[in-house]
């Protein structure tokens, strides 16, 4: 059953995408086009396997075709843009758990070494093709979404796996790392049991894609499996489960060594699909041809709107400059404002768009008399997705009846009016409560103060005291009263002061309030130990009245005396 697979798929091969000859061989890895710039990544390598260096392959003569076009090629380099791998990964339950493990501790391998620009989307393929994490550089996303993959029941469907790979290519495709890659992991067994399977992998995938696209088949014995190498020129990897990271790693080193050909796409091929771009280097005396279809986008004139009909109250029809997405029909797509000083954003409720993508109707709120202005956000082209509108293309136009009403003033400032309105309300019956508490302390600090006048003279001077603190930032305040005798000390060591304030910046011993006769004196105890009164920093002794404030560190004290 195997060797007739074999046979049927070879005879259903696509066309080759490598030149060899006695001088060398040469592969083209991807073509990434986004107009007016075009990139070509491809392999040069001598007789004994060797890469040319760019200096070599450009006095060799490169030529580069497309279609009857010879376009530009002396920028060539190393390549250096980062790439996307989009990794799929077979978790079907009939994979032996023990090589399921080796599976992802390879995927383990390709997120620790990949580059720091690099990207790589993670699929699942048992019982279709899912996206479990879209492209990202991010590292720790990746492993976490890789460490939640599990086996579950279901075939792999290569053909709906490429279908969706490649539907996500071309929506995030400016997202996404100018070169690409697919990476298929999956088992030995599950190839050579599956005729329609091996069918799919031998044809070339990628070369439809236009990306780069590797199968990594684990097997206990890969050497039986060595000829489905060579039939897909190398794009099927066996290997043992244990050595699958390596592989994967052997592909990663192996792009480090593509080359970079930079050039720009003529005018006349915008819009252009080309099936054969042709890259060759006479004097080397080989050449390739890529047969990916290669689609040369749209002219560089972002979808913008080029007319604005009013056609009622809520009521808009826009004709747009080109075809845009049949699924561009979020109302946040469409930003309607007016131009005046309201600068109000008109609500879109609903969007139409025709069979053509050509027009758009936007059924909004009710519009007003005055000058307006319509932008698309982030709409793409049917023709090229990778071409993209922008907000600053503007197109004005005027609504000449309807004029405003009280309706108008209200609908725009009604939430405004009312937020504010409870927030005053909230703060002045905050204001009343705190000065209720503050005066109620006031009036208690003023009859301890009486009675304690009363009590027999001390031999130590003493004085009534009542404090109020509290931290910044804070609006609950508290209070301390008593007699003070001789001195009380501030500071935030409970065991070193009279009076301990939990705040960092004070300082263990901090300050020290001295009763002088009838007075109350506030002293310095170091330098570093700042006070200050009534905003006033102080030095050394200073004589206190009723009400002053002291600041210490964050916290702020009123004396009531």
């Amino acid at each position: 059953m195997l060797v007739f697979c074999l046979a049927v798929c070879l005879a259903a091969g696509a066309e080759t995408t490598t030149a060899t000859s006695g001088a060398g061989s040469f592969r083209v890895e991807q073509i990434y086009v986004n107009v007016p710039e075009m990139d070509v990544f491809f392999y040069a390598q001598d007789a004994n396997g060797d890469s040319y260096t760019p200096m070599v392959v450009q006095a060799a003569g490169l030529e580069l075709t497309v279609g009857d076009q010879h376009l530009d090629t002396s920028s060539l380099g190393q390549a250096d843009s980062p790439i996307c791998y989009l990794v799929a990964l077979d978790n079907s339950a009939d994979i032996d758990p023990a090589d399921f493990r080796q599976m992802r501790g390879a995927l383990w391998q390709l997120i620790r070494n990949k580059q720091e620009n690099d990207q790589i989307a993670l699929y699942t393929l048992a019982g279709g093709a899912v996206c479990v994490q879209p492209a990202t550089s991010d590292t720790t996303a990746l492993y976490t979404a890789l460490a939640k993959i599990q086996q579950a029941d279901g075939q792999m469907d290569l053909a709906g796996a490429a279908g969706k790979v490649a539907e996500d290519i071309q929506r995030d495709y400016q997202a996404l790392a100018p070169r690409k890659a697919i990476f298929v992991c999956t088992d030995g067994k599950r190839i050579v049991t599956n005729p329609a399977l091996l069918a799919g992998l031998l044809t070339d995938v990628s070369s439809k894609l236009n990306v780069a696209m590797y199968t990594f088949v684990g097997s206990g014995a890969p050497d039986t499996l060595a000829v489905l190498n060579t039939m897909s020129d190398g794009r099927i990897v066996p290997c043992t489960m244990q050595e699958m990271g390596s592989e994967l790693l052997a592909k990663q080193q192996l792009f480090a060594t593509a080359l970079e050909l930079r050039t720009e796409v003529p005018e006349s091929l915008y819009g252009e699909r080309q099936e054969i771009v042709t890259l060759s280097v006479p004097s080397l005396g080989s050449a390739v041809q890529s047969s990916s279809t290669v689609y040369m986008g749209f002219q560089m004139e972002k979808p913008h709107v080029g007319e604005v009909q009013v056609l009622g109250r809520n009521t808009l029809r826009l004709t747009m400059n080109q075809a845009i997405n049949a699924n561009a029909t979020r109302p946040q797509f469409y930003h309607v404002v007016t131009n005046d000083i309201w600068n109000w954003h008109v609500p879109v409720k609903k969007v139409e768009i025709s069979e053509d993508g050509r027009t758009v109707t936007l059924t909004t709120a009710n519009l007003y008399k005055g000058q307006y202005h319509v932008a698309l956000n982030k709409v793409s082209s049917r023709m090229s997705p990778a071409n993209v509108s922008t907000l600053r293309e503007e197109t004005d136009f005027t609504v000449a009846v309807w004029p405003r009403d009280n309706g108008f003033y209200l609908a725009r400032f009604r939430a405004p009016m009312l937020v504010t309105i409870l927030v005053l309300a909230v703060l002045f019956f905050q204001w009343r409560r705190l000065r209720r508490r503050d005066r109620s302390a006031e009036q208690a600090a003023e009859a301890e103060h009486l009675l304690a006048g009363a009590e027999e003279a001390s031999t130590l001077p003493r004085r009534w005291v009542t404090l109020f603190w509290a931290q910044r930032g804070s609006i609950a305040e508290s209070r301390w009263a008593g007699m003070v005798e001789s001195s009380l000390m501030l500071g935030s060591d409970a065991t070193q002061c009279d009076l301990c304030l939990p705040d960092p910046k004070v300082r263990p011993q901090h300050c020290l309030l001295c009763v002088r006769g009838e007075s109350l004196l506030v002293q310095t105890l170091s330098p570093e130990a700042a006070v200050f009164v009534n905003g006033e920093r102080i030095g050394g002794e200073h004589r206190l009245q009723n009400n002053d404030t002291l600041r210490l560190g964050r916290t702020t004290i009123r004396l009531v005396l």
